[in-house]
């Protein structure tokens, strides 16, 4: 997948990794001068642990045979402006591998299980597509290393590969910082507070006291639980785990997904007056009540949140612009509502608090060389146990080079010690839930089926959603993404 390269020649210049002038020489991405956290934080978290893949990045179901070379390049030039490597001198463009066939019975979730055991250079990324799918339709699986931009980095890249966002708007920033998350492409594509007020409505019982309190109470308060959440991770005793500290090699990672309507979670996000990221973060609660080998050191579970911490200033940035955020999970409560209550209870106002001015300040204010120091605290598998992105695409209909995009499979990381990792993909009116795994891929396929079930226990919990799950469309890796 990642085909022939030549030496790097041309680098990006200018603030915050975004190109000024015209790339030459063949793509880098490898950005020069001072980096700026988390940026210099990932860069020493891969030299710490270079045998853990930092690649993230969606695998695309296209209508027809794959587009050919030149409108595929077409498509990507925009992608290598963004990233500040684009083509070299004018002639081909060396960014995308070469057309693989699929074998017989090859479904789009195998191609994104192959995708992640394929390695990926540092300050990558890489465009393939894979022909003779089941049905006649083709793959494009478009990959980046984590150090070259974050989720709602590849939102943006996404955007500018299938120009949903127009000619002037590519990239995260063309979103206002209330639609955090998996939002229509909210500057938070990735962490809490996924869906924004218009996609699940706030119980008056939750939003009520914080406007009361009024703007000049959380001027004061946000920045002290910013402070508090960010600086407890790093004053704890970094635990580590046995294979980690074994230098074992990295295990082989499996993938799997499940896919529904997101008229699903925002129906149940609606009842119980809370967001889509909570109910995410519920279901796998309950998914992983069956699942004590994935359990913490203390039999608990903390799920690490990054949370999407672009301002007006960096709002069009594709590069890393998140903060990890550790949620305890209710595994232990067995039911299904409670577990969304505890949850929407531990999440309220954090993300929110997270993107206050003064915690942005702070973190641009952080030395680069303690960027990797506070990484392995914030990813420390002794303390947090299951990497939970969530990331929002366009609702609009997509169209890459003609062909009409079908599904959206996202590809999320899996940190050093790890064994879990997951990410929920909205777009098109659809939500994929994609799982990483140390486990064998029955295990995850298996994991996936538990996270859509825990999904229809909810439709039916409470007073509002007895009843409501009837009729609706999900389906599980193993038999809807084989399609």
């Amino acid at each position: 997948m990642t085909g022939k390269r030549g030496k790097p020649s041309g680098k990006p210049t200018g603030k915050r990794g975004q190109p000024t002038g015209k790339p030459t020489g063949r793509p880098s991405g490898k950005p020069t001068g001072k980096l700026p956290f988390p940026d210099a934080a990932l860069v020493a978290y891969g030299k710490a642990h270079p045998g853990t893949g930092l690649t993230i990045g969606v695998v695309l179901e296209l209508e027809g045979p794959p587009p050919g070379r030149r409108q595929l390049d077409a498509s990507l030039r925009p992608v290598a402006e963004l990233l500040g490597t684009g083509p070299s001198d004018g002639g081909p463009w060396t960014g995308a591998d070469g057309n693989a066939e699929a074998a017989p019975e090859r479904g789009l979730t195998d191609v994104a299980h192959e995708a992640l055991a394929r390695p990926l250079e540092p300050h990558r990324w890489s465009c393939s597509t894979v022909a003779g799918l089941p049905g006649g339709t083709s793959a494009l699986v478009w990959r980046a290393d984590h150090r070259l931009l974050d989720g709602a980095g590849v939102v943006g890249v996404l955007a500018a590969l299938t120009g949903a966002l127009g000619p002037d708007a590519h990239g995260p920033g063309a979103h206002g910082p209330g639609a955090h998350g998996p939002g229509a492409l909210g500057p938070g594509a990735h962490g809490l507070g996924a869906h924004g007020p218009g996609a699940a409505t706030a119980s008056p019982a939750r939003a009520e006291p914080w406007r009361a309190r009024g703007a000049l109470h959380r001027a004061v308060t946000d920045p002290l639980r910013a402070a508090w959440l960010c600086g407890t991770p790093l004053l704890e005793r970094r635990r580590g785990s046995a294979a980690e500290a074994a230098g074992d090699p990295p295990a082989t990672l499996s993938y799997a997904c499940a896919e529904t309507d997101l008229g699903l979670l925002r129906g149940i996000a609606r009842r119980h007056g809370t967001t889509v990221n909570d109910v995410y973060l519920a279901a796998l609660s309950g998914a992983l009540r069956a699942q004590p080998q994935l359990h913490g050191h203390d039999g608990r579970m903390r799920a690490l949140v990054p949370v999407n911490v672009r301002g007006p200033g960096d709002a069009a940035v594709l590069r890393n612009r998140h903060i990890p955020l550790r949620i305890p999970l209710p595994v232990a409560e067995p039911d299904a509502g409670r577990r969304l209550t505890l949850v929407a209870a531990r999440t309220a106002g954090r993300a929110r608090a997270l993107r206050h001015p003064l915690v942005r300040a702070v973190f641009r204010s952080v030395p680069a060389v303690a960027g990797g120091w506070c990484f392995e605290r914030y990813f420390d598998p002794g303390r947090a146990t299951l990497l939970a992105s969530n990331v929002r695409g366009p609702s609009s209909p997509l169209v890459v080079a003609g062909r009409r995009v079908l599904r959206i499979l996202p590809l999320n990381f899996l940190p050093a010690g790890h064994r879990l990792s997951t990410v929920l993909a909205t777009a098109q009116g659809r939500a994929v839930a994609g799982f990483t795994t140390t486990e064998p891929r029955s295990a995850a396929e298996s994991f996936a089926t538990a996270w859509l079930g825990e999904l229809r226990v909810l439709a039916t919990a409470g007073p509002w959603g007895r009843g409501q799950a009837a009729g609706v469309d999900a389906t599980a890796s193993p038999a809807a993404s084989a399609r």
